[in-house]
Protein backbone atom coordinates (compact mmCIF):
# COMPACT_ATOMS: atom_id res chain seq x y z
CA UNK A 1 0.00 0.00 0.00
CA UNK A 2 2.77 1.92 1.15
CA UNK A 3 5.88 2.51 -1.56
CA UNK A 4 8.52 3.03 1.93
CA UNK A 5 10.85 0.07 2.49
CA UNK A 6 11.04 1.57 6.19
CA UNK A 7 7.44 2.12 7.09
CA UNK A 8 6.76 -1.12 5.94
CA UNK A 9 9.05 -2.58 8.18
CA UNK A 10 7.34 -0.91 11.27
CA UNK A 11 4.37 -3.47 9.81
CA UNK A 12 1.69 -1.02 11.75
CA UNK A 13 -1.43 -2.06 11.01
CA UNK A 14 -4.57 0.70 9.87
CA UNK A 15 -6.23 0.38 12.79
CA UNK A 16 -3.41 1.26 15.38
CA UNK A 17 -3.14 4.56 13.57
CA UNK A 18 -6.99 5.42 13.33
CA UNK A 19 -6.82 4.49 17.22
CA UNK A 20 -3.75 6.64 17.41
CA UNK A 21 -4.83 10.01 16.08
CA UNK A 22 -8.67 9.23 17.80
CA UNK A 23 -6.76 9.40 21.15
CA UNK A 24 -4.86 12.36 19.96
CA UNK A 25 -7.87 14.90 19.38
CA UNK A 26 -10.50 12.68 21.92
CA UNK A 27 -7.86 12.57 25.03
CA UNK A 28 -7.03 16.07 24.99
CA UNK A 29 -10.03 16.32 27.98
CA UNK A 30 -9.98 14.04 31.12
CA UNK A 31 -13.88 13.62 30.38
CA UNK A 32 -16.44 13.75 27.70
CA UNK A 33 -20.06 14.38 29.79
CA UNK A 34 -22.11 13.46 26.90
CA UNK A 35 -20.54 10.24 26.23
CA UNK A 36 -20.88 9.02 30.07
CA UNK A 37 -24.44 9.82 29.45
CA UNK A 38 -25.24 8.14 26.62
CA UNK A 39 -25.04 4.81 28.26
CA UNK A 40 -27.88 5.76 30.08
CA UNK A 41 -31.06 6.41 28.11
CA UNK A 42 -32.79 7.76 31.02
CA UNK A 43 -30.90 10.93 30.74
CA UNK A 44 -31.14 11.51 27.40
CA UNK A 45 -32.67 14.49 27.14
CA UNK A 46 -30.46 16.23 29.44
CA UNK A 47 -27.69 14.95 27.92
CA UNK A 48 -29.68 16.43 24.33
CA UNK A 49 -29.97 19.50 26.37
CA UNK A 50 -26.41 19.89 27.15
CA UNK A 51 -24.77 19.54 23.87
CA UNK A 52 -27.77 21.95 22.38
CA UNK A 53 -26.60 24.22 24.73
CA UNK A 54 -22.75 24.03 24.61
CA UNK A 55 -22.78 23.40 28.43
CA UNK A 56 -21.04 20.22 27.44
CA UNK A 57 -18.32 21.76 25.98
CA UNK A 58 -17.83 23.68 28.96
CA UNK A 59 -18.06 21.12 31.57
CA UNK A 60 -15.53 19.45 29.43
CA UNK A 61 -12.72 21.90 29.41
CA UNK A 62 -12.45 21.71 33.64
CA UNK A 63 -12.31 19.68 36.10
CA UNK A 64 -13.12 18.34 39.57
CA UNK A 65 -17.27 18.86 38.63
CA UNK A 66 -20.33 17.42 39.55
CA UNK A 67 -23.06 17.40 37.62
CA UNK A 68 -26.88 17.13 39.17
CA UNK A 69 -28.81 15.46 36.17
CA UNK A 70 -32.70 14.34 35.45
CA UNK A 71 -34.54 11.97 34.50
CA UNK A 72 -36.11 12.63 31.10
CA UNK A 73 -39.75 12.37 33.09
CA UNK A 74 -38.03 15.35 34.89
CA UNK A 75 -36.93 17.43 32.15
CA UNK A 76 -40.60 19.31 31.26
CA UNK A 77 -40.02 22.24 33.32
CA UNK A 78 -36.47 22.90 31.05
CA UNK A 79 -37.45 21.77 27.99
CA UNK A 80 -40.54 24.51 27.94
CA UNK A 81 -37.92 27.54 28.38
CA UNK A 82 -35.89 29.00 25.30
CA UNK A 83 -32.45 27.59 24.64
CA UNK A 84 -30.57 30.28 26.10
CA UNK A 85 -32.59 29.86 29.56
CA UNK A 86 -31.94 26.04 29.26
CA UNK A 87 -28.41 27.00 29.01
CA UNK A 88 -28.51 28.96 32.51
CA UNK A 89 -30.44 26.18 34.25
CA UNK A 90 -27.93 23.29 32.79
CA UNK A 91 -25.11 25.53 33.71
CA UNK A 92 -26.79 25.89 37.85
CA UNK A 93 -26.76 22.00 38.16
CA UNK A 94 -23.10 21.91 37.57
CA UNK A 95 -20.86 22.05 40.71
CA UNK A 96 -17.47 23.05 40.36
CA UNK A 97 -16.34 20.76 42.81
CA UNK A 98 -16.36 16.70 42.96
CA UNK A 99 -18.81 15.27 45.04
CA UNK A 100 -19.62 11.77 45.26
CA UNK A 101 -22.82 10.16 47.64
CA UNK A 102 -20.47 9.18 50.35
CA UNK A 103 -18.44 12.93 50.32
CA UNK A 104 -22.20 14.55 50.17
CA UNK A 105 -23.48 12.31 53.31
CA UNK A 106 -20.10 12.67 55.34
CA UNK A 107 -21.17 16.71 54.70
CA UNK A 108 -21.31 19.06 58.29
CA UNK A 109 -25.06 18.79 59.27
CA UNK A 110 -25.21 21.40 61.65
CA UNK A 111 -25.44 23.89 58.18
CA UNK A 112 -25.43 23.88 54.40
CA UNK A 113 -22.83 23.65 52.26
CA UNK A 114 -22.36 26.41 49.85
CA UNK A 115 -21.43 24.72 46.16
CA UNK A 116 -20.21 27.34 43.49
CA UNK A 117 -21.77 26.74 39.95
CA UNK A 118 -21.23 27.17 36.56
CA UNK A 119 -23.64 29.51 36.12
CA UNK A 120 -21.87 31.65 38.84
CA UNK A 121 -18.85 31.35 36.91
CA UNK A 122 -19.63 32.51 33.68
CA UNK A 123 -21.23 35.93 35.31
CA UNK A 124 -24.55 34.99 34.37
CA UNK A 125 -25.76 35.99 38.19
CA UNK A 126 -25.81 38.40 41.00
CA UNK A 127 -25.42 37.46 44.30
CA UNK A 128 -25.47 34.15 45.36
CA UNK A 129 -28.08 33.32 42.92
CA UNK A 130 -25.20 30.86 41.06
CA UNK A 131 -24.72 28.96 44.21
CA UNK A 132 -26.28 25.44 45.78
CA UNK A 133 -26.41 24.70 48.90
CA UNK A 134 -26.13 21.03 49.91
CA UNK A 135 -28.44 19.74 53.00
CA UNK A 136 -28.06 16.77 55.25
CA UNK A 137 -31.67 15.49 55.81
CA UNK A 138 -33.43 16.50 52.89
CA UNK A 139 -36.06 13.38 51.65
CA UNK A 140 -33.60 11.06 49.65
CA UNK A 141 -33.62 7.75 49.92
CA UNK A 142 -30.82 6.62 47.67
CA UNK A 143 -28.61 9.61 48.67
CA UNK A 144 -29.03 8.94 51.97
CA UNK A 145 -30.90 12.25 53.37
CA UNK A 146 -29.60 14.97 50.98
CA UNK A 147 -31.18 17.83 49.69
CA UNK A 148 -29.93 20.09 46.72
CA UNK A 149 -31.38 23.42 46.82
CA UNK A 150 -30.68 27.45 45.50
CA UNK A 151 -28.30 29.02 47.80
CA UNK A 152 -30.38 32.19 47.70
CA UNK A 153 -33.98 29.98 48.71
CA UNK A 154 -35.25 26.91 49.47
CA UNK A 155 -38.33 27.26 47.54
CA UNK A 156 -36.38 25.24 44.74
CA UNK A 157 -35.18 22.40 46.59
CA UNK A 158 -34.53 18.68 44.99
CA UNK A 159 -33.54 15.37 46.99
CA UNK A 160 -30.33 13.62 46.08
CA UNK A 161 -31.43 9.79 44.04
CA UNK A 162 -28.43 8.22 43.62
CA UNK A 163 -24.77 7.80 41.91
CA UNK A 164 -24.90 7.66 37.84
CA UNK A 165 -21.61 7.50 37.42
CA UNK A 166 -18.15 8.79 38.01
CA UNK A 167 -14.28 9.25 37.28
CA UNK A 168 -12.98 9.88 40.90
CA UNK A 169 -11.91 12.63 40.96
CA UNK A 170 -12.82 14.37 37.94
CA UNK A 171 -16.15 14.45 37.69
CA UNK A 172 -19.14 12.63 39.25
CA UNK A 173 -22.94 12.44 37.73
CA UNK A 174 -25.59 12.18 40.77
CA UNK A 175 -29.26 11.80 39.93
CA UNK A 176 -31.43 14.20 41.50
CA UNK A 177 -35.28 14.26 41.72
CA UNK A 178 -36.54 17.35 39.66
CA UNK A 179 -34.33 20.14 38.06
CA UNK A 180 -34.01 23.52 40.09
CA UNK A 181 -35.20 26.41 38.50
CA UNK A 182 -34.94 29.58 39.75
CA UNK A 183 -38.09 31.90 39.47
CA UNK A 184 -36.39 35.05 39.44
CA UNK A 185 -32.73 36.12 39.00
CA UNK A 186 -32.51 40.31 39.64
CA UNK A 187 -29.65 42.03 36.88
CA UNK A 188 -27.36 44.61 39.05
CA UNK A 189 -28.74 47.77 39.88
CA UNK A 190 -28.46 50.12 37.17
CA UNK A 191 -26.57 53.40 38.75
CA UNK A 192 -29.06 56.25 38.86
CA UNK A 193 -29.36 58.69 35.51
CA UNK A 194 -30.16 62.24 36.01
CA UNK A 195 -32.80 63.83 33.94
CA UNK A 196 -32.46 66.84 31.40
CA UNK A 197 -33.49 70.39 32.83
CA UNK A 198 -36.02 71.44 31.44
CA UNK A 199 -36.05 74.54 28.54
CA UNK A 200 -38.68 76.36 29.98
CA UNK A 201 -37.07 76.47 33.61
CA UNK A 202 -38.35 80.28 35.34
CA UNK A 203 -36.76 82.33 37.11
CA UNK A 204 -38.49 80.92 40.25
CA UNK A 205 -37.11 77.51 39.71
CA UNK A 206 -34.22 76.46 42.37
CA UNK A 207 -31.36 76.79 40.31
CA UNK A 208 -29.71 73.69 42.30
CA UNK A 209 -32.85 71.55 41.60
CA UNK A 210 -34.07 71.51 38.04
CA UNK A 211 -37.30 70.07 37.28
CA UNK A 212 -36.89 66.50 35.21
CA UNK A 213 -38.82 66.22 32.35
CA UNK A 214 -40.76 63.47 33.99
CA UNK A 215 -41.51 65.81 37.03
CA UNK A 216 -44.65 67.19 37.82
CA UNK A 217 -45.84 70.35 39.89
CA UNK A 218 -46.81 67.95 43.17
CA UNK A 219 -44.10 65.35 42.91
CA UNK A 220 -42.11 64.60 45.61
CA UNK A 221 -38.43 65.77 45.42
CA UNK A 222 -36.47 62.94 43.69
CA UNK A 223 -39.18 60.74 42.73
CA UNK A 224 -40.57 61.86 39.08
CA UNK A 225 -44.34 60.84 40.12
CA UNK A 226 -47.17 63.00 41.31
CA UNK A 227 -47.90 60.95 44.63
CA UNK A 228 -44.78 61.03 46.10
CA UNK A 229 -44.31 57.24 45.72
CA UNK A 230 -40.96 55.97 43.77
CA UNK A 231 -41.68 53.60 40.86
CA UNK A 232 -39.61 50.36 41.37
CA UNK A 233 -37.48 48.94 39.02
CA UNK A 234 -38.92 45.20 37.61
CA UNK A 235 -36.54 42.28 38.41
CA UNK A 236 -35.63 40.55 35.17
CA UNK A 237 -37.26 36.79 34.80
CA UNK A 238 -34.26 35.23 33.12
CA UNK A 239 -35.90 31.88 33.13
CA UNK A 240 -39.18 32.84 31.71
Amino acid sequence: MFNCPQFAKMNFPISTLLLSYFCLFSCSYAFNITQMLSNYKDFSTFNDYLTRTTVADQINKRESLTIFVVDNGAMGSVTKKSLDMASKILSLHVALEYFDTKKLQQLPTNEPTLMTTLLQANGQATGQQGFLKATIGGNSSGGGGVSISLASSSDQSASVVQSVTSQPYNISVIQISNAIVPNIISPPTAAPTKMPSSPSESPADSPGSPKGLLDSPNAAPGTGTADGSTAASPDVDLFK
